[in-house]
């Protein structure tokens, strides 16, 4: 039996080590729900004081964002407050129980107002039945009057010409799509690349031998060949940490 030296056994305990812990932080993770926004990730709960209140939170693209939701049903509005760090405050609603509106080709759809800081951001036809299923007034179909266009300089913060679109404010106010932080995929493939690792750190002249038996007899590394594994056991487990990592912060 090959007698291992200890940084043979320090890269076999932080691969296990790793296959552990990340299993079971992205098994957590997956029980933490929230939504994705603007390619960041907000965690949701409840407001406190306002049991009809939904908060969305998180840091996205360097601030802090928090995202209020209060339904008033007896108003037949849905309030929304995005608030960026002191950067953008959009106070927001969604207004409904409006006269249907006749789309093309399509019948009556529901017919929605909505409203950023006091100014009328879109009034007209939608369905979520169909894929852009927004409509003006008139019924006509008016596919991109959810998205809100946005034109960065170079070095400009993310956050200093953004405004909350239509498409933004009616799905945080329908409430949207839950979803979480974590792949397993990604894990089970970090999984795959620690084992191939493990082997060569348990057996690196067994695995050497096997990969070279069948062009020469009695097979033996050069001392280059072992210096340069030996470095790869102290490279391979940083770049798989870093991996474990990535596969841990992923959105789907």
């Amino acid at each position: 039996m090959e007698k291992r030296s200890a940084l043979q056994k320090a890269v076999l305990i932080s691969v296990a080590a790793m296959a552990v812990v990340f299993a079971i932080l992205t098994f957590v993770f997956h029980r933490l729900e929230g939504v994705k926004f603007e390619e960041g990730f907000l965690r949701v709960s409840a407001q406190a004081d306002d049991p009809a209140a939904t908060v969305y939170a998180g840091k996205v693209q360097g601030e802090r964002v928090k995202i209020t939701v209060t339904d008033c049903p007896d108003e037949q509005r849905t309030e929304v407050v995005v608030q960026v760090g002191d950067r953008v405050r959009d106070e927001c609603a969604v207004e409904t129980g409006l006269p249907p509106i006749q789309a093309d080709q399509l019948g009556p759809v529901e017919h929605i107002r909505i409203t950023r800081n006091g100014q009328l951001l879109f009034e007209g036809g939608y369905t979520a039945e169909h894929d852009m299923g927004w409509y003006d007034l008139e019924g006509n179909w008016a596919p991109f009057s959810g998205l809100e266009a946005t034109f960065r300089t170079s070095g400009e913060n993310y956050w200093d010409s953004y405004k909350t679109s239509a498409g933004t404010i009616l799905a945080f106010a329908r409430g949207p799509e839950r979803t979480a932080r974590g792949s397993w995929m990604l894990y089970f493939t970090m999984l795959l690349f620690s084992g191939l690792l493990a082997l060569d750190a348990a057996y690196p002249l067994a695995l050497f031998r096997w990969q070279h038996m069948c062009d020469v007899k009695d097979p033996e590394p050069s001392d280059f060949y072992l210096e340069m594994q030996r470095a790869g056991w102290c490279v391979y487990p940083i770049l798989l940490l870093i991996g474990y990592i990535i596969a841990l912060r992923a959105l789907p």
